[in-house]
């Protein structure tokens, strides 16, 4: 989830929706919002759950002072577990006339453990939630990895593991057996960028004080390219698992996709680093996924540093004949490259933002997310699409709380352009069947803990009291406008 901008190197209505019957081409449009357990649930130690990654880098090694100065941790956020605030929740979904909600499970409260014996009062929950939206009219679409990962797994390597594909085979056909009668829907992973060669190298490795927490070495950089490799492997073995059950639902894979602009067109080392970076977070996913191998520059690049990179003919057979039901596309911002030559790879550390009103993501420049689905329709032959998130936080600029209301002027913009921005590459031949606002709720937002909102509904940590922005009024009114043409 790219909801922080540390940039290109790192950084319902009425009747119940049936999903799988969205072919291409469909006219049902799926409208949605988003968030993921770590985030929102809090009760991280409520009915048997285990410990996450996570909950160690927030409680034991206080990551959020890094990037706030505070403390801050998921142990409450916006108390999203219990109950009788998800249910009230629920009710302003409704409110809201969404007809899906995607939400990720926390592997540590199915298997503390990570493998091995099944949590049964944390299955019960999600069969809860689950059973709620769908009396609501909100289809789910659940995440399986957000990014929590148990701690029992990060200590033996996390996804740097190659046991790692067996451990998140048998975790996803667990969910698979427990919810795949009800649930038509699935995600496999949350941008996996992010994650492999961002969040968790600088956390774990600032954590041991082997170097400054960024930027990463090209050597280091390389080595996280291992986690990579596990990760589409695992995306590919789960699909391929999640078809042979015959559950009649989707399953596809949420990516970070950003398009990266030469900061000088004309600068043969901005081209140059543009590609690269292209090529690190876009390329690196997207050609595996539907072209059934990596891109040679990139795993090349990467080899020269990390000799046991080397996947194998087995390993593109499963990527070929495994590919996503449908791709899910979070854009937040494309990324302006400057050529650093003190950088790994010539791709700088920061990316550039220009605009007087910064947006924490980057530029608002919503012609980038037609041009990014166009890219999709024409390079990998018109994948069907969902954008699984998009939304904007700017600050008090923006979230100022005056008389009990909020109003988000420049999220409000943000959202409406994009959204418009979207429905023309629709109209212009991308098999885009869905968009996603990230996100409901203001909540967690990782490193950067409560300072950062980015949420349609506003919330008062304190006493967990949720005010619907301005930003949720307009979302409504463009759903319902949209459903009435």
């Amino acid at each position: 989830m790219k909801k922080f901008f540390l940039p290109a190197a790192i950084l319902i209505f009425s009747a119940r929706i049936s999903l799988n019957a969205q072919a291409p081409g469909s006219q049902k449009f799926l409208w949605g919002v988003a968030s993921a357990s770590y985030q929102v649930e809090g009760a991280y130690q409520a009915d048997g759950k285990g410990v996450s990654n996570w909950d160690v880098y927030t409680n034991q090694y206080q990551v959020t002072r890094m990037m706030t100065g505070e403390v801050q941790t998921g142990n409450v956020s916006i108390n999203e577990y219990d109950r009788t605030q998800y249910l009230k929740d629920i009710a302003l979904m409704k409110q809201l006339g969404v007809s899906s909600y995607r939400f990720s499970i926390s592997w540590a409260r199915l298997l503390p453990e990570g493998t091995g014996a099944v949590n049964e009062k944390g299955v019960k929950h999600y069969d809860e939630l689950i059973d709620a939206l769908l009396a609501s009219g909100i289809e789910p679409m659940i995440t399986l990895f957000h990014w929590d990962l148990p701690q029992v797994l990060q200590e033996q390597g996390g996804w740097m593991n190659p046991k790692s594909v067996k451990w998140f085979e048998d975790y996803a056909n667990l969910i698979f057996d427990r919810y795949g009668k009800k649930v038509k829907m699935f995600i496999t992973f949350n941008e996996p960028y992010v994650d492999n060669f961002i969040i968790t190298p600088i956390i774990e490795n600032g954590i041991a004080q082997k170097y400054p927490p960024f930027p990463l070495s090209a050597e280091q950089q390389a080595d996280r390219a291992t986690a990579a490799h596990h990760v589409l492997l695992a995306n590919a073995t789960a699909i391929r698992d999640y078809h042979q059950k015959k559950m009649g639902g989707r399953i596809g894979i949420t990516l970070s996709l950003a398009p990266k602009i030469p900061m000088n067109p004309d600068d043969p080392a901005d081209v140059k680093a543009a590609v690269i970076a292209d090529g690190m977070e876009n390329r690196l996913y997207l050609d595996p996924l539907f072209r059934g191998k990596y891109p040679e520059d990139i795993l090349a690049m990467y080899q020269q540093y990390n000799k046991n990179l080397n996947p194998g003919a087995a390993d593109y057979a499963l990527f070929a004949a495994n590919k996503p039901d449908f791709l899910g596309v979070n854009f937040y911002a494309p990324d302006y490259i400057k050529a650093d030559p003190g950088m790994a790879f010539g791709v700088p550390f920061m990316s550039q933002n220009t605009d007087s009103v910064k947006m924490f993501n980057g530029p608002v420049r919503p012609e980038y997310l037609y041009k990014l689905l166009m890219r999709i329709k024409e390079d990998y032959n018109n994948p069907v699409m969902i954008i699984t998130e998009n939304g904007a936080g700017f600050g008090s600029a923006d979230d100022s709380l005056v008389n009990h209301q909020i109003h988000d002027a420049y999220r409000m913009d943000y959202i409406k352009r994009h959204i418009d921005t979207a429905l023309a590459a629709r109209k212009d031949g991308a098999n885009l069947q869905g968009y996603t606002v990230w996100s409901m709720f203001d909540n967690f937002e990782w490193v950067f803990g409560y300072n950062r909102r980015f949420g349609i509904v506003y919330v008062d940590f304190k006493t967990q009291e949720r005010i619907p922005k301005q930003s949720f009024y307009m979302y409504r009114d463009i759903i319902r406008s949209y459903r009435k043409k």
